[in-house]
């Protein structure tokens, strides 16, 4: 949707606030409505779920083809709503939207001829609005997108300064040129980039064919260890001619460490596929570059890590201190007979070295009583 500056513009012009309906979920049936009012298709195809919320035709250069408009009034009040053609655009990251009541028609747009463009409808009460969608006899083959568009008809309010605003609803309309269909998509980037300590990963994927391609986006993050912390798969549109990107939300790692990101795109290359008809033919598998980043501990992670690396480096230095003094006894402590009036403490002191020592050397026991004539091991040179 392009932006519009509310400054700029004539105070009786409406500023638009659109809702689109183009996901790659199934449809509900039901009309898409904001504010109260919507519309969706009047005849939707029982092979494809899709044309519950989608125009979708395969027409020929020069066909004429007929269908129509559901418009729903479910509020409490009556609503007078315009009904119109607009051609289609691509949003901020290639998504679909449509184009404003006021911007030239150059596609679809100019196709869509309605059978009333206002309409006034009572609390609960919804009417068929036919219309008619004519091709032209010089269109290129391929997929042409447009949209036809529901909006509330505000009253003029004296005396009010500003702009008025006015939601409408937007439904669209993809129609297929036979020809040579070409199904094709490739990946131009994948970044991770930081975002408040989080992570947001970022696949682009572009379509360089001429009709618009269901894709399933498959993005993965690993560890260092290779056990999986984040995974997303999800079906989303790519457009004829435009770049797709997504921002996948990665919540800050709690440990931190080194990461391994990578991004898979999978799709129906079938010419037979269409927007809501699948084949069973295998679908086509594209990777991104992986992608490696590291992420800081957070707070908490890092004191349980100082900790448990204070504790490793405590655990190493008794242990080699342990075994130097090991080798230390086996190197240079004798055997001392006991004498009377010899006990552990008189040793102690005499050979300066700690009593404890003497009895763990020697597996004394408590009370440590040491019997005249026994041998004990003592530090040499004492």
């Amino acid at each position: 949707m392009k932006k519009i500056n509310v400054c700029k513009i004539p105070v009786k012009i409406f500023f638009i606030a659109l809702t689109l309906v183009y996901t790659s979920v199934p449809y509900a049936s039901q009309a898409v409505e904001y504010g109260g009012f919507g519309g969706k298709p009047a005849y939707p195809r029982e092979d494809n779920s899709r044309t519950e919320s989608i125009f979708i035709h395969t027409l020929a250069p020069g066909a004429v083809q007929k269908d129509g408009v559901l418009v729903v009034n479910n509020s409490t009040t009556p609503k007078t709503v315009i009904i119109y053609g607009a051609d289609s655009t691509p949003s901020t990251g290639g998504a679909f939207a449509c184009k404003q009541f006021s911007e030239e028609k150059k596609d679809v747009g100019t196709w869509i001829q309605l059978a009333k463009s206002e309409i006034t409808l009572q609390p609960g009460t919804n009417q068929i609005v036919p219309f008619t969608i004519s091709v032209p006899e010089n269109v290129g083959v391929g997929e042409h997108n447009g949209c036809i568009l529901i909006q509330e008809k505000k009253a003029k309010v004296e005396g009010q300064a500003g702009a008025s605003i006015s939601i409408r609803t937007g439904l669209r309309v993809a129609i297929k040129v036979p020809g040579e269909i070409v199904r094709k998509l490739e990946v131009v980037g994948f970044t991770v980039d930081s975002d408040k300590g989080n992570f947001l990963l970022k696949p682009a994927v572009k379509n360089t064919g001429n009709v618009s391609i269901d894709a399933n986006i498959i993005v993965e993050t690993k560890n260092i260890f290779g056990s999986v912390i984040f995974s997303h798969d999800g079906q989303y549109p790519i457009l004829r001619g435009e770049t797709s990107d997504w921002n996948f939300e990665l919540k800050k790692p709690f440990w931190g460490g080194l990461y391994h990101s990578s991004f898979v795109v999978e799709y129906d290359e079938s010419v037979e596929a269409d927007v809501g008809v699948k084949t069973d033919k295998t679908l086509v598998r594209v990777e991104g570059d992986p992608t490696w980043f590291f992420s800081f501990p957070t707070f908490s992670a890092l004191v349980i890590e100082i900790l448990i690396l204070l504790a490793l480096v405590s655990g190493v230095f008794f242990l080699k201190l342990s075994k130097k003094r090991k080798k230390w006894i086996k190197k240079t402590w004798v055997w001392y007979e006991i004498s009377a009036g010899d006990d552990i403490q008189t040793l102690s002191k005499h050979f300066d070295v700690s009593w404890k020592l003497l009895a763990k050397v020697n597996k004394l026991q408590p009370p440590y009583a040491l019997k005249q004539g026994n041998k004990i091991k003592v530090p040499a040179g004492k």
